[in-house]
């Protein structure tokens, strides 16, 4: 699937009209858009949310590979 220019995304539009009608103007409601989007940034990058390579092996002929799920702690109330 590919992928559209920025400047054609939806999400890109709403970000640019939040800035220029929140931030640099003084509508409320583009102004908390800004404010969500911009913690939600933050936030992204604070917790990490880009995949990270573990490992990078080179499979032999007639070696295989198992791959399992790891179950998260539950955190306790």
């Amino acid at each position: 699937m590919a992928r559209r220019p920025g400047y054609l995304a939806p999400s890109a539009w709403v970000f640019r009209k939040s800035m220029r009608d929140g931030i640099l103007g003084d509508s409320r409601l583009w102004k908390a858009v800004a404010l969500a989007i911009l913690l939600r940034r933050a936030f992204r990058k604070l917790m990490g949310s880009e995949p990270v390579t573990v490992a990078i092996e080179q499979l032999k002929p007639g070696e295989t590979i198992v791959l399992r799920g790891v179950r998260s702690r539950k955190l306790s109330p």
